[in-house]
């Protein structure tokens, strides 16, 4: 299958199509569809149980949908392969709900993390990203702090601050 990835000013980032997904007999997402224009910030925003979470995970391709088409930089993520899947990952920044932080790193060492596995950067460079995105959310002098001596709005903001460190599109 050709990428077929672009940048054009006038294509959506993401666009999806008549996305439907049940689960057994509940029904979470039914034919929904809207465009997310490339350069534009988009809130989801909803009560809880009303599918955004599905939403975005069938988004980034973790669960796939009974039906319909979601295209991220004209990439259709409901046929593409695993591998395709895992590099269009790379252009979404996902917060998590709870953090997600892990409790054996400290503050700093979480929001490095993705640049350990995702960057070409030396352990002095990655630092001193990270530091500059816990800067970003405010956050600056915890790099050595343990996650569990964080409030829970530190935690999301160090979580915020691994979420942007990649410096990702979405």
């Amino acid at each position: 299958m050709a990428d077929e990835r672009t940048t054009e000013p006038d294509r959506p980032i993401i666009r999806i199509e008549h996305l439907s997904k049940r689960f057994g007999s509940l029904v979470v997402l039914d034919d929904v569809s809207f465009d997310i224009p490339t350069g534009k910030t988009t809130v989801l925003l909803g009560p809880s149980g009303t599918g955004k979470s599905v939403l975005l995970k069938n988004l980034v391709g973790l669960i796939q949908p009974d039906a319909g088409h979601i295209w991220v930089e004209g990439v259709d993520m409901c046929t593409a392969s695993n591998r395709q899947k895992a590099r269009m990952r790379k252009l979404f920044g996902m917060l998590f709900q709870d953090g997600a932080l892990f409790d054996n790193l400290t503050a700093g060492e979480n929001v490095a993390f993705p640049l350990r596995f995702h960057s070409r950067l030396n352990e002095s460079e990655q630092r001193k990203k990270a530091e500059d995105a816990l800067a970003m959310v405010q956050l600056p002098g915890v790099w050595d702090r343990p996650t569990s001596a964080l409030s829970g709005g530190q935690r999301k903001r160090v979580g915020l601050a691994r979420a942007i460190v990649l410096e990702p599109k979405v």
